[in-house]
C-alpha cells in the first residue's frame, strides 16, 4: 500500500548546502535531480521511495541523493499562478521512511516549465529549506515533507550537461579536500 506521508528529520546544518540541478533529458522525457554533498567524490545508493513516475534514492544516512521524475513535462500540470518560494533556511534533512511505495505526488510547473513542484501532501507547507543548490524541501508542520520545489532546469541530450556537472563538482569537492 503506497505511503501517504514521508516523515523527515531536520537539524541544524554544519556543512555547505548540497550542490544540485535538474537536467531534463530531452530522449528519455525524465527530469533528472541529482544532489552532490560537497567533500564527497560519490553518493553510495541505499534506499529508495517510489511511485510510478518519481523515484526518490537516498545514501546510508537518509540524505537524498537523486530524483528522477519519469512523467514528460508536457504532461506537468502547469500553472501561471505557481510561485515558488522566495527564501529557504539551511537544513540537514534526512528521510526516515526506506523502501517504500509513494502515493503519486502531483507534478505542477510554471507556464514556462523553467522550476516545478513535486508536491507529496495537500497540506500547508509550514518551513522551507534549502535542500540544495536549486531545490528547496517544504515541510508541515508534523515534519513531513509536503514538497520539493526545483528551479533552473536546464534541457539535456545524451547526459553531456549532467556529466560536466559531475565532473565539475568532482573538480571542486576535489579542492575542498586539498586545502
Amino acid at each position: 500500500m503506497p505511503s501517504g506521508a514521508l516523515k523527515v528529520r531536520v537539524s541544524t546544518p554544519t556543512e555547505t548546502i548540497p550542490f544540485g540541478r535538474g537536467f531534463y533529458q530531452l530522449e528519455e522525457d525524465a527530469l533528472y535531480l541529482p544532489i552532490a554533498y560537497p567533500g564527497e567524490n560519490k553518493n553510495h545508493f541505499f534506499s529508495f521511495l517510489e511511485s510510478d513516475f518519481v523515484s526518490m534514492q537516498m545514501d546510508r544516512e537518509g540524505r537524498l541523493i537523486f530524483i528522477e521524475l519519469s512523467l514528460p513535462r508536457r504532461r506537468w500540470h502547469a500553472l501561471q499562478t505557481l510561485v515558488p518560494p522566495e527564501s529557504a533556511a539551511p537544513g540537514n534533512i534526512r528521510f526516515l521512511d526506506f523502501r517504500q511505495r509513494l502515493a503519486e505526488p502531483s507534478i505542477l510547473c510554471d507556464l514556462r516549465r523553467q522550476y516545478v513542484m513535486i508536491r507529496f501532501s495537500q497540506g500547508p507547507a509550514t518551513h522551507n529549506y534549502s535542500l540544495a543548490q536549486n531545490m528547496i524541501a517544504q515541510i508541515d508542520r508534523h515534519d513531513r515533507l509536503a514538497a520539493i520545489w526545483v528551479s533552473d532546469i536546464i534541457d539535456d541530450i545524451a547526459g553531456q550537461e549532467l556529466s560536466a556537472w559531475r565532473k565539475a563538482i568532482r573538480n571542486h569537492s576535489t579542492a575542498i579536500i586539498a586545502t
